[in-house]
């Protein structure tokens, strides 16, 4: 399987939250810089369980206050498949 990109994890994203405004990098935290509820990164987290075939545990989401720790955590599990 194909490690997913910044880009494509951003796509991702956009598709519940504007992201016209904000610059995303590994950087770019949830909730600051992205303007992202709850609800929406449930949903955000959800679509990325299903295109890649994982499954986050709860440590795992605790840990996501970034796009990097988005990225990283996703790609971690797609090196285990």
């Amino acid at each position: 399987m194909k490690q997913p990109t910044l880009g494509d994890l951003a796509e991702i994203v956009g598709s519940y939250v504007d992201l016209s405004s904000v610059r995303v990098t590994e950087e770019t935290a949830f909730g600051d810089d992205i303007p992202i509820d709850s609800q929406d990164m449930l949903r955000v987290l959800s679509r990325i369980q299903a295109l890649y075939r994982i499954k986050f545990e709860a440590k795992d989401v605790l840990r996501i206050a970034t796009m990097g720790d988005l990225l990283a955590s996703v790609r971690r599990h797609t090196e285990s498949l």
